[in-house]
């Protein structure tokens, strides 16, 4: 067995509100660890597609509106459509948002 050293593995840190959260799913749990897989420190913001969500998570799409929808509306992220072209849709921006 090898101790995991953070310094070379990747990996996410969720709020600890959000884990403690007995409101929320394991889905909707899930689907925000996935989210932050996507996260660019910089920018602070998140495009992946739904269909990219559901493939990691391991549900369907309609799942993954479900939890998005749950966790914009407790707090915990904050999705803003996007277009290109002629307003053609394209992958929402997610922000993670600090719950407090």
């Amino acid at each position: 067995m090898q101790i995991i050293d953070y310094q070379t593995t990747k990996f996410v840190m969720i709020p600890q509100s959000l884990a403690l959260d007995k409101s929320l799913t394991h889905r909707d749990k899930m689907v925000y660890i996935a989210l932050s897989l996507f996260m660019d420190n910089n920018s602070k913001q998140a495009y992946p597609s739904a269909q990219t969500l559901a493939e990691i998570v391991g549900v369907g799409r309609n799942s993954v509106f479900r939890a998005l929808k749950s966790l914009e509306s407790i707090g915990y992220i904050r999705r803003e459509k996007r277009a290109f072209g002629q307003g053609k849709q394209t992958t929402n921006v997610y922000y993670l948002l600090d719950k407090r």
